[in-house]
Formats: C-alpha cells, structure tokens, sequence
C-alpha cells in the first residue's frame, strides 16, 4: 500500500482550488467584485474545500467534477467570516493576516460582499459534475446546515453570550458550548463532507457516518482554535484580537487548557471510530484528523 503524505495531498489540493477560485471569481471592477476578491483570495488552510474531495474521493469520485462544489463551501465560509468580523458582530479588524473585510472597503460593502458571496455559493454547486438529482441533494444539505438552523444559529447564539457567560450554571455553559460548537463550525464540515459524498453517489448510511465523524472532528477543531486563538503565534494566526477580549465563551474559558485539549482528543477519537465503516478507504482521514488537532494555526 503506497504511504499517504498528508502535507503533500493538503498542499497540492490547497493550489488547486486556490487557482479555480481565482477562475470563479468576478473579473469586473466593481466595488462588489473587487471585495469579494479581496477576502476569498486572502488565503486560508482550505480545509472545508478539502472535506468535499475527501468525501468524494471516498467514494471514487474525481476532485475535478466536485471542483465547484469544493469553492461554493470555500465561498460560504468566507461570507461567514466577512460578516463575522464586522464591529456588530465579533468586531476584528484583521483577518488572515490583511485589513478585514470592512476595514478595507468600509461596513456596508463588507456587508454586500458576503451577500453576494452566499448567493454566488448556490450557483457554484449547480456547476458541478454529477447527476441533477444529486446535484439537488447537495444543494439542500448546504442550505440545512449554512442556514438557520445551522451555522447561523451557531452565530446567533455566540453572540448572545456575550459578555453574560461567566454569571451562568456551568452545566448550562457546557450545553450552550457544544450547540455552538456543532452548528458554528461543524456545521460546515459536515456539509463540506456530505456534499463531497452526495455527488459522489454515497448511499445513506455513508452519509450517517460522515455526519458523525464531522460533527465530532468539527468540536475538535473548534477546541483547537479556542486554544491556539490565545496561545499560538498570532502572525501566524492572521488577527490582532482575541475572544477572551470579546469576553466570549470557549472550551478555554469554561474548561483551561488542559482540560479543553482532553475533550478535544475524546472528540478526535469518536471522529475515527466514525470512520470504521470505510476500513483502509478511510486511511487519509485519520491522518486529516490527526493533523487537524496537532496544527499550529
């Protein structure tokens, strides 16, 4: 069996779809445009793009047929974080290591940037490769996790915690964590995972595996980032702030260090075991989720 290089796959397929966005993109010089450039091209790991071909690949299908598909999750990320950084919201003034979004271009067109990003995020999908049914499957599993009852209802309630956390009964943190924990950022995974899946062919209870092992490796990556949002390089991390300075309620503040990286590997293992169902076709997860709670940044 060939040896998996998981720094060699992240990297080739980090250019690939770093070079199709840039082919997806608006040419024209509008405001709009040069806005939506300006944030999507600003870089990031591409892990949610790299859920898509995982998942397709899983089970046999080409990362070319599900390209779209790949930066339509990448798109809807980056309006999640346009909007997310504006001073209504978690009010950062860097992103990705560059002037956020509304600082470069002002509140309004920051706004209309990730407007045009999620509605731009639908078309995308649309174009790729695989059968209108499925195509139409993938469509609503984006819309049910990136909506109201997913991500964004992850975001409502991160921002209805703050500053009122720390008066409250811990176990009721607890469960407020986790809700936003999965919808917030698993949420996306998961959708990146299913989507991948769906155009790909994936009967149901593939499907029910990749939800499971996205929502537990999703609550590992958002443990991490609470962790590395206070202790790791914040060049390296692309901002300036912090949620501690927000006052935001995280695995750190509720749990410290130790305790908040314990859960994060109980998560991670409940992650692979997800995985059993695949056996050796699954190998390259475990080696992403492994990388996903041992990265820096």
């Amino acid at each position: 069996m060939q040896k998996i290089n998981l720094n060699s796959y992240l990297s080739k397929k980090v250019k690939y779809v770093n070079s199709a966005l840039k082919n997806f993109l608006p040419k024209d010089n509008s405001i709009i445009s040069q806005s939506m450039r300006y944030s999507v091209a600003a870089g990031g790991k591409r892990l949610r793009p790299i859920c898509v071909f995982l998942a397709a690949e899983l089970f046999d299908g080409k990362s070319k047929d599900v390209l779209p598909a790949a930066c339509a999750v990448e798109y809807l990320h980056t309006y999640s974080l346009v909007h997310d950084d504006l001073p209504v919201m978690d009010n950062d003034d860097l992103r990705r290591g560059v002037p956020a979004n509304h600082k470069k271009f002002g509140e309004a067109v920051a706004i209309l940037c990730g407007d045009a990003l999620l509605t731009e995020a639908f078309n995308l999908i649309t174009k790729a490769n695989a059968d209108d049914k499925n195509i139409n499957k993938a469509v609503k599993v984006l819309a049910d996790y990136s909506g109201y009852k997913g991500m964004i209802a992850g975001q409502a309630e991160d921002i209805l915690e703050t500053d009122s956390w720390n008066e409250k009964n811990k176990k009721i943190l607890e469960k407020k964590l986790k809700f936003m924990q999965i919808k917030k950022t698993a949420a996306l995974i998961v959708a990146s995972l299913k989507v991948g899946a769906l155009l790909s062919g994936a009967d149901e209870k593939s499907l029910k595996s990749l939800e499971v092992y996205g929502t537990n490796m999703g609550i590992a990556f958002q443990i991490t980032d609470d962790i590395l949002d206070i202790h790791a390089d914040k060049r390296l991390l692309g901002k300036n702030g912090s949620d501690v300075d927000n006052d935001k309620l995280t695995a750190l503040s509720l749990f410290g260090k130790e305790e908040a990286e314990k859960i994060a590997y109980k998560y991670i293992n409940k992650a692979k075991k997800a995985l059993s169902i695949f056996e050796n076709k699954a190998e390259i997860f475990l080696h992403f989720t492994d990388y996903i709670i041992s990265r820096n940044y």
